[in-house]
């Protein structure tokens, strides 16, 4: 192989492996963030949820996954151990799953064993999912200050992430 196949080669891979295996993005800082764009989306009980309802009171974390993603399984307790270590501090998980309509029942089983104990959203055209995490990788979860300023993304998850999140979260709380 010669050296531009070779360079050419070792550049593919490389994109590959930071978009398949999520590398993290580069955090906003609190309040200098972009503003998170609102939606509204069903719950999986039939509610409607405006992530414009929690501005000003809540630290929001988005988690994009689906019942299919074997990471956002792996992820999950974590996010749950999170949301129930800080609900009580203004906390809240918004969990949206990216299956489509045919998974409702999937996703409803995922949701019990797994006990997420947060909303559950649907976005079964993935419109919101395609806004906020173009090259859809799963999981991804956007953390949202009080002020609705995105102040932290990441793509992918990797073992030791959660602890990076959890630092994210505390000191999104303290502002």
């Amino acid at each position: 192989m010669n050296a531009r196949k070779a360079h050419v080669l070792g550049a593919a891979i490389a994109g590959l492996l930071l978009s398949s295996c999520g590398g993290e993005m580069p955090s906003a800082k609190a309040g200098g963030g972009a503003t998170a764009p609102d939606f509204t989306l069903p719950s999986l009980d039939g509610k409607q949820v405006r992530l414009s309802d929690y501005k000003g009171n809540s630290v929001v974390l988005i988690d994009f996954w689906s019942t299919t993603c074997d990471p956002c399984m792996i992820e999950m307790p974590h996010l749950v151990d999170l949301y129930k270590k800080h609900k009580d501090r203004g906390f809240v998980v918004l969990a949206v799953s990216a299956d489509g309509p045919e998974s409702r029942a999937q996703v409803s089983s995922v949701v019990r064993s797994k006990d997420m104990v947060f909303p559950v959203l649907l976005d079964e055209e993935t419109v919101v999912t395609a806004r906020y995490n173009p090259k859809r990788e799963l999981p991804f979860t956007v953390l949202i200050s009080k002020d609705g300023s995105i102040v932290h993304k990441r793509g992918g998850y990797t073992a030791g992430d959660e602890k990076t999140l959890a630092a994210e979260v505390e000191k999104a709380l303290a502002d």
